[in-house]
């Protein structure tokens, strides 16, 4: 009888333990946040547990499959919306990511007028000096702007600077700037961010290392980009700072805004061997805004290929070119006399060119990487270099072979346009083989024309070819070709292209 008393209520207590567990994950399935789910789209809606206005909207001319990174996301600012997605809403070790938020804050009160980019921030720096026994610590004074430190962090990625900035805009007191850090972040709505020290090294216990998802740092990311001083210094391939006593210049971390200068314009690499290799990047090519964060990488450069693709697929997919100076003139143009872009009667062609390359491989990459950044297949990879495996060694060495295309300018074009109206084109002109007209005109006589046939040349995207005809779009192009996908133009394809009668 005791026994019966005894378990009643044990039982009783079991049950309500299963019953609020099955609650909770019901609840957190309706609520859309999932970690470690493949097929987002089937649960991801408006973030509303992330109170983050996204919306998820997979663009399917993005072919990466998420290998070399452990989470990350690509936004288009424009839409708003999330295009590609890799476990977004899994906390993992972010490094020296929290810079971004130590930045953020010590913008935020040079705005304010609390402190200004020209003040002196001193300390002394310990300095240890010769071996073993002989080793003695030297005590320097060193003084730098409150400049040239966000400089330096945000750059180089200097710990000393980052620490620093965070002790003079929190008058002295690091661990009220770290709870201010953790504050911002809620206010913000990055309700996944932990913030234990203002340079992302690693806690002395792991649970306590600074972490994040991918949604937080975009929100992060959002909240930066609306400071032009900001992406100012992001955008830095390179910098100068002084303390007083010597200039040094700093290298910016991030290999794709020293590569693609204009276009990238931020934001922060991060690295600790818990957290791996993670970056959050911005580009702005054409003013179309994208953001990408990526985290958990096991190499610097399988990082920058997988950001530099998964941007280059969709300003594909929209019509943009790739990241990448387009139509720019060689240097000894200018100074030969020789037309370029900016001449009102200028023209050029392409000549086109097989090329062999040999590519090194990376710690920790994958054919499928290589094959996109060379913009070619994995079987072709492999037959090139007679490989019956996808197995790959850090060090080896893999033929590849490419079609470059040399930009010629010329006074006057080859071959003028065709122009139509709404019927089918002639197929009189033929383009050449090796030298192909890449820009033409409506002649003077078309008042009643509609359209110009247009050729699709090597290196042509919807967005250029509508940029060189008053009148045009490329949603316009789009809709009239009857184009759904922008990888469906290859070179050859005939396109209708609206102009101005």
């Amino acid at each position: 009888m005791l026994n019966r008393i005894l378990t009643r209520p044990m039982c009783s207590l079991a049950f309500a333990v299963v019953t609020v567990f099955s609650c909770l994950q019901v609840r957190a399935g309706t609520d859309g946040v999932v970690a470690g789910t493949e097929d987002s789209s089937l649960f991801l809606g408006n973030f509303s547990i992330l109170n983050a206005p996204y919306s998820y909207n997979p663009d399917p001319s993005i072919r990466y499959d998420g290998m070399g990174i452990k989470a990350g996301l690509l936004y288009d600012v424009e839409t708003k919306k999330i295009v590609w997605q890799k476990e977004m809403n899994q906390a993992l070790p972010i490094a020296s990511l929290t810079k971004m938020m130590v930045a953020l804050i010590t913008v935020e009160d040079v705005k304010a007028g609390l402190v200004h980019w020209d003040d002196d921030v001193s300390w002394v720096r310990d300095l240890a000096v010769g071996k073993r026994r002989k080793k003695k610590i030297i005590h320097t004074p060193v003084t730098y702007t409150l400049h040239d430190l966000f400089k330096a962090a945000m750059i180089a990625s200097n710990n000393e600077a980052s620490e620093q900035m965070a002790r003079y805009v929190g008058n002295g007191d690091l661990r009220s700037f770290i709870d201010r850090m953790n504050k911002r972040a809620l206010e913000l709505g990055m309700n996944s961010t932990y913030y234990s020290n203002p340079t992302g090294l690693p806690a002395s216990v792991r649970t306590l290392d600074n972490s994040s998802n991918p949604v937080d740092l975009l929100t992060l990311a959002l909240e930066m980009v609306k400071y032009p001083e900001i992406l100012e210094v992001t955008g830095m391939g390179y910098a100068d700072v002084q303390n007083g006593r010597y200039t040094q210049q700093l290298r910016n971390h991030n290999r794709l805004a020293i590569d693609y200068n204009g276009e990238v314009d931020g934001m922060k690499t991060g690295y600790t061997r818990r957290a791996g290799f993670c970056l959050v990047a911005t580009s702005n090519k054409c003013d179309y805004r994208l953001i990408s964060v990526a985290l958990g990488s096991n190499a610097p450069g399988t990082r920058n290929d997988i950001v530099k693709g998964l941007i280059n697929e969709y300003y594909t997919s929209v019509g943009i070119d790739r990241l990448g100076p387009y139509c720019h003139a060689p240097a000894d143009m200018y100074a030969a006399g020789i037309p370029t872009p900016t001449d009102s009667n200028a023209d050029y062609i392409f000549k086109s060119k097989t090329v062999r390359k040999t590519h090194t491989v990376r710690r920790g990459e994958h054919l499928a990487v290589i094959a996109d950044k060379y913009n070619c297949s994995v079987g072709e990879v492999k037959r090139w270099n007679k490989m019956r495996t996808t197995r790959l060694l850090a060090g080896q060495k893999l033929k590849i072979y490419t079609t470059v295309q040399e930009k010629i300018y010329v006074q006057n074009p080859v071959v003028p346009a065709t122009i139509a109206s709404d019927e089918p084109e002639s197929t009189d002109v033929q383009p050449s083989e090796k030298v192909v007209v890449a820009h033409a005109e409506p002649a003077p006589s078309a008042e009643a024309s509609k359209y110009v046939i247009y050729t699709v040349q090597p290196g042509d995207t919807l967005f250029n070819i509508s940029q060189r005809y008053e009148g045009s779009t490329v949603q316009m192009l789009k809709k009239i070709n009857k184009i759904n996908n922008s990888r469906s133009i290859k070179v050859g394809t005939k396109l209708k292209v609206p102009v101005n009668s």
